[in-house]
């Protein structure tokens, strides 16, 4: 299972390196000076990131699954402390590092998950596989849709987040169906308009200049593992 996900990560950078970002009022693709050059460069530099990062959750996924520890504490805090340093850090070294090991601990995160729901291989790959097409759906959307038509959402989505974490905090005190509804469908909605979101505003940021593919693939990598661990419980919970 290990290396058909490996696979499927190569096949997911090879997807998304094959695209040129479009601009919809001329049909040609942005490429064409020398700083559009640039962002194209920069995009794929951001999925080949993000793929890295896949991996790495993968074999802390698979790390965890084998020696069977669930406690998610420490890697919880070791996962933000990573975080922090990829936003704030300084030293390019020390950020890459930071960086892959957020990856790790995040899929180490995602291993008790997947013992406690008893979910077999084939349900987890095809978990990836439905994550993969809605990640690529939203991301293809934002791609060739006018520029900063998703920039809106900002607001909207950041109120969307702080009412999701109202929700499972209630879930603590109240076992209402209702809750765990909201929190599992309406996050997995909520993160799939992130994905075009951070798509457009990866973009847009790389056309003024600020071109970071830690920062953008963090982001983007953040998304896509919200959507698997909800694909995940919705594909478990109807077995």
């Amino acid at each position: 299972a290990t290396v058909s996900v490996l696979y499927w990560c190569l096949g997911l950078t090879l997807t998304m390196l094959a695209v040129d970002v479009y601009d919809t009022e001329s049909g040609k693709p942005i490429m064409v000076s020398g700083d559009q050059r640039e962002v194209n460069a920069h995009i794929k530099e951001v999925y080949l990131h993000l793929t890295g990062l896949l991996m790495m959750a993968v074999m802390g996924c698979a790390l965890q699954m084998k020696t069977g520890v669930m406690s998610i504490l420490v890697p919880f805090v070791g996962a933000l402390a990573c975080l922090g340093y990829v936003y704030c850090g300084t030293s390019r070294s020390l950020r890459v590092s930071a960086f892959l090991a957020f990856g790790f601990l995040d899929g180490w995160m995602v291993g008790p998950l997947i013992l406690i729901l008893q979910t077999p291989p084939s349900t987890v790959l095809l978990a990836l596989v439905l994550t993969s097409a809605i990640f690529g759906s939203f991301t293809m959307s934002a791609t060739y849709a006018k520029r900063r038509t998703y920039l809106y959402l900002g607001g909207i989505l950041s109120s969307c987040i702080i009412g999701l974490l109202v929700v499972s905090l209630a879930m603590f005190f109240l076992n209402w169906k209702i809750l765990w509804a909201i929190s599992i469908y309406g996050g997995l909605v909520v993160f799939s308009l992130y994905v075009a979101y951070d798509t457009q505003l990866m973009i847009e940021r790389a056309h003024n200049g600020l071109r970071d593919p830690l920062y953008d693939a963090i982001d983007l990598f953040i998304d896509f593992m919200a959507i698997f661990r909800r694909v995940l419980i919705i594909l478990s919970e109807r077995e």
